[in-house]
């Protein structure tokens, strides 16, 4: 794994972590209103916009420890760039659903 990859994948998540600090700053509700598909979830601001970030770097990180103490290791380049897109598929997800929480709950409130 090469140190742009690395970035990247740390660039995702400290992104993820400053808007949803950013949201719950910038919110002043009780509970979040998150929507679904057919229903709708209420939570707290820290559940809600940063539960998923801190479930997901608990996973990511000790996989990206591995895969750059790993990176001189060229075998399987196939199962490395996967993990790595799906990583980054994941990310962008996270921060996706953030925006659209906080859009859904200002969309209401204000």
């Amino acid at each position: 794994m090469k140190i742009p990859f690395l970035v990247l994948s740390l660039g995702l998540m400290l992104a993820s972590w400053g808007l949803g600090i950013y949201f719950i700053s910038i919110l002043y509700t009780p509970a979040l209103i998150i929507p679904l598909f057919d229903q709708f979830l209420w939570m707290s601001e820290v559940k809600g916009l940063l539960g998923l970030t801190i479930l997901f770097t608990v996973i990511t990180l000790p996989i990206l420890g591995f895969l750059f103490k790993t990176r001189a290791a060229v075998s399987n380049k196939k199962s490395r760039y996967t993990l790595l897109i799906s990583n980054y598929a994941i990310w962008l997800a996270i921060v996706a659903s953030q925006l659209k929480i906080t859009a859904y709950n200002l969309g209401i409130c204000h």
